[in-house]
């Protein structure tokens, strides 16, 4: 069985790919309501602020996916997971794509500012700016691993297109959808 990573920063489209994946049919499972939790340095878990978050408060925890999440979830393969976690790097062997959704500062700026977005995160003052100085990071030690990359710039029918032929080219079969997550 084989599995397909999406990752990004906060606003490139991780989210909304998995939904349209899922739209057309396809397995696919969004990585943030599923595998994700914030926690404390010692791993235990923490909810996150209902007021934004001060930078403080980020730096101090980390979003983590959940090893017993993760099994469950790549037991149930071939699909497409779409989502980034500051461990996701302990589980890239795991999967057998890893697709990269860039975007530039601006256009993360204006994804994350928009009030349609129900994701909080990148929303406030501290969680924008930790977002902005993490996505080169982020994008670097992708593209290091081997991450294809995807201009998330794009309609989000063109990146998911283009998510779905670089699993096709590289061998993948994206089943359909027998249930959600």
């Amino acid at each position: 069985m084989a599995s397909v990573l999406v990752v990004g920063g906060p606003g490139a489209g991780k989210s909304s790919v998995a939904e349209e994946l899922r739209r057309r049919g396809l397995r696919s499972v969004d990585a943030d309501f599923v595998l994700a939790r914030w926690e404390r340095p010692d791993g235990s878990p923490v909810p996150f602020p209902a007021e934004a978050p001060s930078m403080e408060w980020i730096q101090r925890h980390r979003w983590h996916w959940v090893a017993e999440r993760v099994d469950q979830v790549l037991a149930e393969s071939p699909l497409v997971v779409c989502g980034t976690a500051a461990n996701m790097g302990d589980y890239l062997a795991r999967f057998d794509l890893l697709i990269l959704l860039q975007v530039d500062e601006l256009t993360m700026t204006r994804r994350l500012s928009d009030p349609r977005r129900t994701n909080d995160f990148g929303k406030s003052k501290a969680t924008l700016q930790w977002s902005l100085d993490w996505r080169p990071q982020l994008e670097a030690e992708m593209l290091a691993a081997g991450a294809h990359p995807v201009d998330a710039r794009q309609p989000l029918a063109a990146v998911t297109d283009e998510v779905i032929h670089l699993a096709t080219t590289a061998g993948i079969p994206l089943p359909v959808a027998k249930d959600t997550y």
